[in-house]
């Protein structure tokens, strides 16, 4: 693993008048070590007469420096000086680097080892150079010049890419109309044996009644809110005749209907009655989710085409038992009145009074009223989110109130809930690109990019930044798999 980038083949300039030229630089890393090779030509150096040239290869990376083994050319007095202090019969035997000016050789083939250490990874190579002239004492010093330097030729590992979602809202289209709404609701009004007649102090009826009285008033209660309509359907058991059935239905459901109109000083045309005869359709549900034993062979009669009287005829001979138990605790069920106010709300028009709503009355407010109360509040923080989770609980089917939703609860890091919104988000360009959000914050990136692609080809223009994003970081994936384990 070796990279070296020569920066010159330069000559260091003696002041003794010779010149030096340094060439074939290598610096090398190897295991714990860094090593410098390099040829440096002595030829002409000559050095004063009682002097010395001093070459000191230095690796450096800005205030962090260290020297190598230095070369050294001496004259002869200066030798001779030397030889005395020493006391070597041989001071530059072989393999060492201080040269007799008389004895040199023409070229050095120079090399020598350091520890490795961080400030390295970089380092420039530079010669310094010294004059020594007698008793040691220096006559000049020269700092060299850049030479080479050492790149460490494996990149430092990168930092892992993250994804940093930018999340799209979707602004509704406010409504240009009144708004509608409606509550609905089920009640278990008791007639006697073949009556038609309200007998409030019959069974449970007073109860019963009073879920319809209270959904009437808590609409009316609200001056934002007028009624227009009150619907009441009543059903009965297919137990008896069809005709029978039939009348009776509809004259208890009148009978229901003119009690709770004498209560309300509300237009006539208002109160609307529907019946059923029979109620097979609850009947069939109530078989299908129970563990009669004919339960299939049940179904079966009831999704026929037979006459009612017959069916229930064949019902009751070919299946007494279960007859029996269906006519004791499913039919009395059967017999209900299901009521529905439907009502009008007035618009709101600044985000002040849409949440003044938010904290009275929720219900009033339209998919586009509770975008306008998150205007002007700082997104992430727990009032902005809030008026997306509250939409979304007021309009839990709503595709629009459940994407805003899920980003809020994303950027909250609240995934589990992120996901419950995004199941009833529908499949627009948005929805799709709120999806790849959640792949991507879930580490499925190659999902995520399935998502964003699609949304980008739909028109959402921060789904491409998105896709790029997610495509850097499967690719930094592939080539640093250590990164992530």
């Amino acid at each position: 693993m070796k990279r070296i980038l020569i920066l010159a083949a330069l000559t260091a300039s003696l002041v003794a008048g010779a010149q030096v030229p340094v060439r074939d630089i290598t610096l090398n890393k190897e295991g714990e070590t860094m090593q410098v090779d390099m040829t440096v030509d002595l030829a002409k150096i000559d050095p004063d007469r009682n002097a010395a040239v001093i070459l000191t290869p230095v690796l450096f990376n800005g205030a962090d420096s260290v020297h190598l083994r230095p070369v050294g050319v001496y004259s002869r007095g200066r030798y001779i000086h030397y030889a005395r202090t020493v006391r070597d019969s041989e001071p530059f035997a072989d393999g060492d680097l201080k040269y007799f000016e008389r004895d040199m050789p023409d070229a050095v083939a120079y090399h020598d080892e350091v520890p490795f250490q961080e400030w390295m990874d970089g380092a420039l190579l530079r010669v310094d150079e010294l004059g020594e002239g007698c008793c040691g004492k220096a006559k000049y010093f020269q700092e060299g010049v850049e030479l080479a330097q050492w790149v460490n030729p494996i990149p430092p590992k990168p930092e892992p890419i993250r994804f940093v979602p930018e999340y799209v809202y979707v602004h509704p289209e406010a409504s240009t109309i009144t708004k509608e709404q409606s509550i609905s609701g089920q009640a278990y009004v008791v007639f006697a044996a073949g009556k038609s007649v309200v007998d409030t102090t019959y069974r449970d009826n007073r109860s019963e009644l009073r879920k319809i009285r209270n959904t009437i008033d808590s609409v009316r209660v609200d001056p934002d809110r007028t009624i227009t309509r009150v619907l009441l359907k009543g059903y009965s058991s297919p137990d008896g005749r069809y005709s029978s059935n039939e009348k009776l239905a509809k004259d208890r459901t009148e009978s229901i209907l003119a009690y709770v109109r004498s209560l309300y000083p509300l237009p006539e045309e208002l109160f609307v009655p529907e019946s059923v005869a029979e109620n097979w359709e609850g009947l069939r549900a109530a078989v299908d989710s129970s563990d009669l034993a004919s339960r299939e062979k049940i179904l079966e009669l009831i999704d026929s085409d037979i006459d009612a009287d017959l069916k229930e005829s064949r019902l009751k001979s070919r299946f007494p038992k279960e007859y029996k138990k269906l006519s004791t605790q499913v039919f009395p069920l059967l017999r209900r009145t299901d009521y529905n106010v439907s009502f009008t709300v007035r618009s709101y028009t600044t985000a002040e009074d849409v949440r003044r709503m938010m904290r009275e009355r929720p219900r009033n407010l339209s998919i586009s009223e509770f975008f306008l109360a998150a205007q002007g509040l700082e997104p992430g923080t727990a009032a902005f989110n809030d008026v997306f989770a509250m939409a979304a609980r007021v309009y839990p089917d709503d595709p629009v109130a459940n994407i805003n939703a899920a980003n809020a609860a994303m950027s909250l890091g609240n995934l589990p809930v992120a996901e419950r919104y995004l199941e009833k988000a529908g499949d627009s360009a948005k929805a799709r690109y709120a999806k790849g959000v959640f792949a991507a914050l879930k580490e499925n990136f190659a999902e995520a990019k399935q998502y964003f692609s699609s949304a980008e080809l739909s028109g959402v223009k921060e789904a491409s930044a998105a896709r790029k994003l997610v495509e850097s970081i499967i690719a930094q994936r592939e080539e640093y798999p250590d990164l992530f384990e």
